[in-house]
């Protein structure tokens, strides 16, 4: 299956929170086909909003490691350390991590200790040498520095952190972080999707897309 088709399973996953095997996708001839695929992985389509969030999380997290930062699908498993797959500028990719799986509560990244410890210590210190300079002895002042100052320390170490948290150190543990809007799945809700999800990934307008629509022969897709 070429780029485009790795595209689609990716988006599909992603957006119904399943997994599509690559033996299976190689069956899947039109967007009709996916969406019957789809529907039986869902299960008790029409009966209930059910799908397993933890699944659909690890799928989008999967995803987004494919498509933005490099990584091989088969090799990004729930036990696989995040840091594997982050190269570069680790603040900078972390912050697009957050945005590409909706985490926007993800854990801040460490600081090194021989940074953040100076931090805490120098602030403080320098802001009660500057009051005893200055012969400020006003007691908002003392609140300032006794509080303000290691609040400021903080702030500024979590943002010069580039080691991963244990608590967000694998895949699987990213999971519990993204954010979904629940959907009553539907047959109709499941194939409108798989039609549209169609159009973006293979770049056709959603017009030339029907159920029928051999993806290969009439939509493009390398085979």
């Amino acid at each position: 299956m070429g780029l485009d088709g790795v595209e689609l399973l990716l988006a599909v996953e992603e957006e119904f929170g399943i997994s599509v095997d690559d033996a299976d996708a190689a069956t899947l001839a039109t967007p009709g086909m996916l969406s019957d695929y789809v529907i039986a992985r869902l299960g008790n389509v029409g009966e209930s909003k059910g799908r397993c969030l933890s699944q659909a999380g690890f799928y989008r997290i999967r995803s987004a490691l494919v498509r933005q930062f490099g990584a091989r699908r088969n090799e990004v498993r729930p036990d696989s350390p995040i840091r594997n797959f982050l190269n570069g500028n680790i603040r900078q990719q972390w912050v697009e991590l957050k945005k590409a799986i909706d985490a926007p509560h993800l854990p801040w990244l460490r600081c090194r200790k021989s940074i953040a410890f100076p931090i805490h210590i120098v602030m403080p210190l320098g802001g009660l040498a500057l009051l005893a300079l200055a012969g400020v002895s006003s007691g908002w002042a003392l609140v300032f520095v006794l509080f303000a100052l290691p609040l400021c320390a903080a702030i500024i170490t979590n943002r010069l952190g580039d080691i991963v948290p244990e608590n967000a150190s694998t895949v699987g543990a990213l999971v519990p972080y993204v954010r979904f809007q629940n959907h009553e799945w539907t047959r109709e809700y499941v194939l409108q999707g798989v039609l549209l999800l169609t159009a973006e990934q293979l770049n056709v307008s959603i017009e030339k897309v029907r159920p029928d629509s051999h993806f290969v022969k009439d939509l493009g897709l390398d085979s």
